[in-house]
């Protein structure tokens, strides 16, 4: 891409699993194909956080699942934020793992660590429900951040978890000497059974009204590396140096990605839409949201992509 004129600022938020914003961060793509513009990059431990960060002001842009984004656009927070990109279909880098199970009926009776609002958390409750166990009553389930994860594991304090990369990779290895994780089901599993989750980009909508060709010249950026990037070795290698990971395991958590290109975006945004929808309805019969009748579409930008397929 060539260098766009486009100045201001941007602060963006991102995981640090393997994606294509986190090659963008370590490449410096962003700062190459925006020299006029002041960019700001944080990490966050969860999806959650860079929602606490969208309702502080403290974000413009990030990469998030479709979970914690179905919650920012839902009451109580009903953030003035839109979706802007589906950048990928989650698949095989989150999963549930145990320590001494062979099927989800097996972690009755025991205690499953998640990051509670997150992708993996729908995915986790949507597996026990479909496996006959009330997350409620048959099983405890408690609230650590991915960052903590490892400590929770290796101390016994858990039986499982649903997690996603590089901390996933960490508990299915038993780094440190810990018990090595056995994988029951997976996101990719799960999206098979009804329950699909995404990666999309949520922008803050006073930030996009005031930088339209600065968040242009980050579509194109994004959708030029999801078009290009992930088949290539540099893609793989740049995520596992950036996440932690190393090159193999970076590679087996790249090919659990479905990556979204331009030219699908609006097929995608489409879908994304009706999935916060069901996502939404979900959390609302679990209580975490109240229950409203609510078009999510309007609130997902197919608008921006409507000329480029």
């Amino acid at each position: 891409m060539k260098p766009s004129e486009a100045g201001g600022t941007v602060r963006i938020g991102y995981l640090g699993g393997p994606a294509t914003d986190l090659y963008t961060q370590a490449t410096g793509l962003a700062e190459a194909c925006l020299p006029e513009a002041d960019i700001e990059w944080t990490r966050y431990p969860t999806g959650q956080d860079i929602v606490q960060g969208f309702a502080a002001g403290s974000v413009d842009l990030a990469s998030l699942g479709s979970t914690p984004t179905a919650k920012a656009l839902s009451a109580p927070l009903n953030l003035d934020v839109s979706v802007v990109q589906a950048n990928s279909v989650i698949g095989g880098t989150e999963a549930l793992v145990a320590k001494d199970a062979a099927g989800i009926r097996d972690l009755k009776g025991k205690r499953i660590a998640v990051p509670f609002s997150s992708t993996a958390h729908y995915s986790l409750l949507n597996a026990l429900i479909d496996a006959g166990i009330d997350p409620s009553r048959d099983v405890e389930i408690t609230n650590i951040s991915p960052d903590k994860l490892p400590a929770a594991w290796k101390s016994d304090r858990i039986d499982a978890a649903y997690v996603w990369d590089p901390t996933l990779q960490e508990l299915k290895d038993g780094t440190g000497g810990t018990t090595p994780g056995t994988v029951i089901t997976d996101s990719r599993e799960q999206a098979d059974r009804g329950h699909a989750t995404y990666n999309v980009t949520l922008a803050s909508d006073a930030w996009m009204d005031g930088n339209p060709d600065l968040l242009r010249t980050w579509l194109d950026l994004e959708a030029s590396v999801a078009e290009e990037a992930p088949g290539s070795e540099d893609f793989v290698s740049v995520n596992a140096r950036a996440s932690g990971m190393d090159e193999e395991a970076a590679e087996l958590q790249v090919d659990g990605q479905r990556f979204i290109t331009g030219r699908e975006q609006v097929e995608y945004l489409t879908d994304v839409a009706e999935s916060l929808r069901s996502t939404a309805a979900f959390l609302a019969r679990q209580g975490d949201i109240p229950a409203e009748e609510k078009d999510y579409s309007g609130m997902v930008r197919t608008d921006l992509w409507e000329d480029r397929t």
